[in-house]
Parts: structure tokens; sequence; C-alpha cells
């Protein structure tokens, strides 16, 4: 697997890029300062040694030729300039347009320091018997007007140059990062709450990256939440409404019918008064389910857990229901284990959970019901399945939501209220504990129940 090496360079903080970066601007004008002194004095020394190569000597031979005067006329020399032919021993041999007379001794260290100038050149022909001397101002023989213009041109264009660099790299730096989280932030601030920033930059921006994506990620999940609880909200109404709707439909009817007909046979009044009563406890059940989940909601009816053996206590649950299994011809199969199974809980409340799981079972099992519980690690486990039609997939996500039955004409004929699962399941989670739908499980139904175990049952764990 190859890393990405943009990863793994280590981020500074932005307080020390930017001392970097001014440091780096400042070496950067350091140098560009350095490279156009190094350019102008190039530039000088390449005029002023093609002049001194091309000009003096032609200059010299026009001298030897036609004299100082002829010659400083025909090369054009400007009125303020002047030629001296000197001897070796420094002195003015002929001139022209010269303050020094001929026979002017300049001395050695005069003539060295007269002639180490831009003003004034020398050149020493082959023979060396003579020197020719020129005055000739630096402002007008370099021209300075164009020295100064080459350097102005050479330091902007080198300035520009490095600048664009400079500002690209600070861009890429600092202000790339900024522009995608503005742009990630203006989608995010749009609804999109998916969005993802992307980028690799400063120690801040990181983490100001991080803290936005996080911050989107949990929005998302709150606005999802509520839209879920929402959509619950109006299906529970939506329920309510219509599994209160039928009996209460049946209740009015039928009372209206036995109020209506006086002449009503003693069979037909005992049919429809069972009727009203079979109704009115139906709807009672489904009003008192919704009050016990609503306190449950609210976290109104809080548990009084204690520490107690779980697998007696199981026992002693499971007996009270042996009749009633008898009586529907179910066969039923016990598993729990005989060692004490010490578990904090609240008895009366879980009793309420289990029961529900187990009138579930008792509903749409196919005559058979399994009831297990056993340590596992540090954990209690309890399991109650049957051999029913089992939960379809559509329904095995929603299955402890309120109101779900797998009676999808809602009729009650289970005489459930499509709150049982939901009650179970908000007492086993009050109890520390949880509960889940063994989805691998094909023969029917499973109900997987886990609590964490309480020391080890021995009396000092008790």
């Amino acid at each position: 697997m190859k890393t990405n090496p943009i990863l793994l360079k280590k981020s500074v903080s932005i307080s020390r890029q930017f001392f970097i970066n001014y440091a780096l601007l400042f070496i950067i004008l350091l140098g560009v300062g350095t490279i156009t002194l190094l350019a102008n004095y190039v530039y000088v020394e390449t005029v002023y040694e093609d002049l001194d190569q091309d000009f003096l000597e032609g200059m010299y031979k026009d001298a030897k030729k036609s004299g100082l005067k002829a010659a400083f006329k025909e090369n054009e020399l400007p009125d303020y300039a002047y030629l001296e032919i000197v001897s070796t021993d420094y002195k003015v041999i002929d001139q022209f347009n010269s303050p020094h007379k001929v026979g002017f001794s300049y001395g050695l260290n005069a003539f060295l320091k007269h002639t180490d100038t831009y003003d004034t050149d020398l050149f020493i022909p082959e023979k060396g018997e003579e020197y020719l001397l020129l005055y000739f101002p630096a402002d007008d023989f370099i021209q300075l007007d164009d020295v100064f213009f080459f350097t102005i041109l050479f330091f902007m264009v080198c300035l520009m140059a490095i600048l664009y660099w400079y500002v690209k790299r600070t861009s890429v730096q600092l202000i790339q990062p900024i522009q995608k989280l503005l742009k990630g932030i203006d989608s995010i601030s749009s609804g999109n709450y998916g969005e993802k920033i992307v980028f690799e930059a400063n120690q801040e921006l990181n983490e100001l990256r991080s803290k936005v994506n996080q911050m989107a990620q949990t929005i998302g999940t709150e606005i999802a939440l509520k839209e879920r609880s929402e959509q619950l909200r109006k299906q529970l109404i939506l329920d309510i409404s219509h599994d209160l709707k039928t009996p209460l439909t049946n209740i009015q009817g039928y009372a209206e019918t036995l109020n209506s007909f006086k002449h009503l046979s003693q069979a037909n009044q005992q049919k429809y008064t069972d009727i009203i009563v079979s109704n009115s406890k139906r709807a009672n059940r489904l009003i008192h389910d919704l009050f016990d989940l609503s306190h449950l909601d609210m976290e109104h009816d809080a548990v009084s857990p204690e520490v107690q053996d779980m697998a007696e206590w199981l026992r002693t649950l499971l007996s009270s229901f042996v009749e009633e299994f008898e009586e529907k011809g179910l066969e039923y199969e016990l598993d729990i284990t005989e060692s004490p199974l010490m578990v904090r809980f609240d008895p009366l409340k879980l009793e309420r959970a289990i029961t529900n799981i187990l009138q579930n079972g008792m509903a749409y099992s196919d005559g058979y019901l399994f009831i297990s519980l056993q340590p596992k690690q540090d954990q209690a486990v309890m399991i109650i399945e049957d051999r029913g039609s089992g939960i379809p997939v559509d329904y095995q996500e929603k299955i402890f939501e309120p109101f779900v039955r797998m009676d999808e004409s809602r009729n009650g004929e289970t005489g459930g209220t499509g709150l049982g699962l939901a009650i179970a399941k908000k007492i086993i989670e009050q109890n520390g504990g949880s509960i889940e739908l063994d989805e691998w499980y094909d023969a029917g139904c499973r109900f997987v129940v886990t609590f964490g175990k309480h020391g080890d049952g021995s009396p000092a764990s008790r």
C-alpha cells in the first residue's frame, strides 16, 4: 500500500509559517538587490571594456597619423573632453583641449590616481614609449541614464519573477486551503452536510478542517435524527389514531345497537356486550402501553436496579407461564444455567420486558418456544426463539419501533398493540442491557438479550 507523501509531511503552525515566509521574503529581496548590483557592474564593465578596445586604439592611431586635434574632431569627442600624450616619466608631451600644458609632470602617484577613474582612460601602445590619456566624463562616456534604466529594469524583472513564485508558494500554503474551507462551508451551509473538505496545510488549518468536517457530520446526523423522529412522531400519531379508531368504532356501533333495539334476544345482547367489553379492553391496553412508552421515553419511570441471581429470577418468572404454555399447546424448552448468574437489574421492570417478548413469541410461534440463559465470558446472554414464520427482511431493522406488527391489516387478531417490543427494548436498555434480532436465524424468530455480569456469584460478590 502506497502512502501519500503529502500526508507524511509534518505541518507547521501558521505563526511559524509566517515567520518562515517573511524571512524568506527578506532573503529574496536581499538576493535580488545583490544580483542587480552584480548585473549592473557586469553591464558597466562590459560597455567600458568594449570602448577601451575599439575606441582608444583607433584614437591613438588617428593621433599618430593626423595629430591630436584631428583625432579629437574625427572621433567627435565633446568639448569638455581632452587628449594627452604622456611620456613614460609621466610628463605631457602633447595635448589638445587639456588644462595641462606641454611639459606638465604628473608624477607617478598623481598619474596613477588620475587614470584610476571612469572619467579617464589610458591606452598603452605595444612599444610602450608613451601613453595616450583620454579624459572623458563617465556620465557621457558610459551613458549613466542607460545604466540606471538597465538597473531598474533588471531589478523589476527579477523582483516580479521572484514575487510570482513567492505568491504562488504562499497561495498553496495559506490562500488555497482557506478558499477550500470557504467553499466547503458555503456548501455545508446550503445543506450539503455530507461535504468533505480535503486539503493538507498548516496545523491550525488542518485542525479547522477537521472541526468543520466533524461539525458538518454532527449537524447532518442531528438533522437526520430529527427528521427521523418527526417521521416517527407523525407515523405514531397515525398509528394511534388507526388503532384506537377500530375498537372505539366497534364500541360506539354496538352500544348504539343495544340502545336502539330494545327487543334483541338475550343471546344477541350478550354477544354485543362481549364485543363492547373486548374492544374496551383492547383500547385500554393500547392507552396503558402508550402511557408506559411515554414514561420510558421521558425517563420519568426510573429503574431501581439491584444485584441478584438472574437465573433464579427467570426460572420463577417462567413458572408462571407454564399453565398458559400448556393451554395453548406450546412445546417449550428451557436451558437455564444451574450456577448463580449475578446481574444488576430491576426485576419488576425487566419482568414486563421479558413478558412482552414471550407474548410476542406465543403470538407468532408455530407451537414451539426455546428460552435460554447462560453466562458467556463477562456477560449474561438470554435467548428467546420460536419456530414461526419469522420476521421479513423489511421489518428486521424496525421491529423495535412502535406499532410495528406482522399483521399488515392491523386488525388486532393477535391481541397485540404493536408496542410490546418497543417497551421491552426501552426497559432492557434502561437496565444496562441490549436486545437484538438474530438475522441469521431462519427457522423462526430469535431475540438475543445481553447483560453485563456482576461478580461471579460467590458470597463475596454478593
